[in-house]
């Protein structure tokens, strides 16, 4: 946990934003309730569109979910989601490009794979006032060393 809140200062400066309340609709207030379970972090919300990339927009192979917030206090806020997952037993995996992974066993001893990306929003507008943060958790977990193709 202490290696992934560590990792947070260092994502922190890439990561997170919020758009108007108005783009949003009735906000919810939990990110991936069936599965990750995250509270909406104060500052941050769900935007109507996320702008995801194409990386990660298999809804076969990820359940996707994502949070804007400003980037003046996105280091704060990131932190508190970074938090969240420590507390509920998640720890740093690996750097990905663009981003990280958490990981977590799971009751069948196989590991749930989080991956987490910081970004402008939107991501074509660099150094923009906004920043997301897209989640992407693997559906299936990887067990005895299998990678997911």
């Amino acid at each position: 946990m202490k290696q992934l809140l560590r990792s947070a200062g260092a994502l922190a400066g890439l990561i997170l934003a919020a758009t108007t309340p108005s783009m949003a609709q009735e906000a919810p207030n939990r990110l991936l309730p069936d599965s990750l379970n995250l509270e909406i972090v104060d500052g941050s919300i769900v935007p109507e569109d996320c702008h995801y990339p194409s990386s990660i927009t298999d809804t076969s192979r990820f359940e996707i979910a994502c949070v804007t917030m400003p980037r003046v206090i996105g280091a704060e806020i990131s932190s508190q989601y970074i938090g969240q997952l420590g507390a509920a037993g998640w720890h740093q995996g690996n750097y990905v490009p663009g981003g990280l992974t958490a990981v977590r066993t799971d009751e069948n001893n196989c590991q749930r794979v989080l991956n987490i990306f910081p970004s402008d929003y939107p991501p074509s507008e660099e150094q923009s006032a906004v920043t997301v943060l897209w989640f992407a958790l693997d559906r299936e977990p990887r067990c005895n060393g299998a990678q997911p193709g």
